[in-house]
């Protein structure tokens, strides 16, 4: 009598059929950029559409309670926090007219490339929950404000209730890449001397020698050199029509 435990029938892994989305955040580029060539790439081995989503947050651009505009009701804030009766803008005419070039400016470069950024007005996670069932979503994780990963949160959030999913990756938000830093994050030097002893400058103030075996720096990664055309007739609440687009005036 045989002895040896049953066979496991092999786990077969669905593929979402949904398009692949790349939610262009502050990392309005092509050139080294991490995150465009994973959702690319992504789209290209499961042969999906490809698509590009930038939300200009209302949040951040109309005038807000003063504090932490994705926590209005300081629900999240300190308790013994009161009410405020007044309001302020966190992004001024000049910052909001450089960011409006910038993703007019990316836009173009993805339609020299047979793709498309649909640029929209709303709450991301409002404006990324009208993707199909079935979208994976992938973007820049940007620690270091909380109010964005408030939003990253409020994002994946509605996304897993269409089902669909939020994807986070470093992209190249910093110099160094998280899982190459010879500590954890958490536990990282306080003081910005000791930290580029920890990372192998030899003096981090006045010279770019490195120590051999210092931590290292990825190289820049080119523009995706092949992009998937975009979903047809994909259309997202919020969406900037065109004419809109091609006036500076009206966008700002």
């Amino acid at each position: 009598m045989s002895m040896e435990p049953p066979a496991k029938k092999p786990r077969s892994v669905e593929v979402s059929k949904g398009p692949c989305v790349w939610w262009a955040r502050n990392d309005l580029r092509l050139q080294d950029n991490p995150v465009v060539r994973l959702v690319v790439g992504a789209a290209l081995v499961d042969r999906r559409p490809f698509a590009a989503v930038f939300c200009f947050d209302p949040r951040f651009l109309d005038r807000s309670p003063y504090g932490r505009v994705t926590d209005p009701e300081f629900k999240k804030s300190i308790s013994t926090r009161k009410p405020i009766n007044f309001s302020s803008r966190k992004t001024n005419a000049l910052r909001a007219r450089f960011w409006v070039q910038c993703v007019l400016r990316l836009r173009e470069e993805l339609q020299a490339r047979g793709s498309k950024l649909l640029i929209c007005y709303g709450k991301p996670e409002e404006v990324l929950s009208g993707l199909p069932k079935g979208t994976e979503v992938k973007c820049q994780h940007e620690p270091v404000s909380i109010e964005q990963t408030d939003v990253e949160g409020f994002v994946a959030s509605a996304l897993i209730k269409n089902g669909s999913k939020l994807r986070k990756d470093p992209g190249a938000m910093s110099l160094y890449h998280p899982d190459d830093l010879p500590f954890d994050v958490k536990d990282r030097p306080e003081c910005y001397s000791a930290l580029g002893h920890a990372l192998g400058w030899t003096d981090i103030w006045t010279s770019v020698d490195r120590e051999e075996g210092a931590t290292p720096i990825r190289p820049c990664v080119p523009a995706p050199s092949c992009i998937p055309s975009p979903p047809d007739n994909l259309e997202l609440p919020g969406q900037i029509p065109e004419e809109v687009l091609a006036d500076e005036t009206k966008m700002l």
